[in-house]
């Protein structure tokens, strides 16, 4: 019994429709990793009070944002890969 690999082309033929959903969740796990670390070296570095409160607004809408995207991927991937393939069509 030998398992044969499947290539990254067939791979990407077939799963076409869940390109976007991949692509936000690694775009948003991209977005978490390394903007916490700006934003906060942002904050701190911020002259006056209103530089401070608009960056915080700022973050606040970038983070709900990143959440309602990484959401709405997740839940597509997970509807999309926990339907059985062996549905027959009528």
């Amino acid at each position: 019994m030998t398992i044969e690999k499947e290539r990254p082309a067939s791979w990407l033929r077939d799963n076409r429709g869940a390109l976007p959903s991949i692509i936000t969740g690694i775009a948003v796990a991209l977005f978490w990793a390394g903007g916490g670390i700006g934003w906060i070296r942002h904050l701190a570095g911020a002259e006056s009070f209103m530089a401070l409160l608009t960056g915080l607004y700022i973050a606040l809408a970038t983070v709900a944002v990143s959440v309602i995207l990484a959401t709405l991927a997740l839940t597509d991937l997970a509807g999309r890969y926990a339907r059985p393939r062996n549905r027959r069509h009528r």
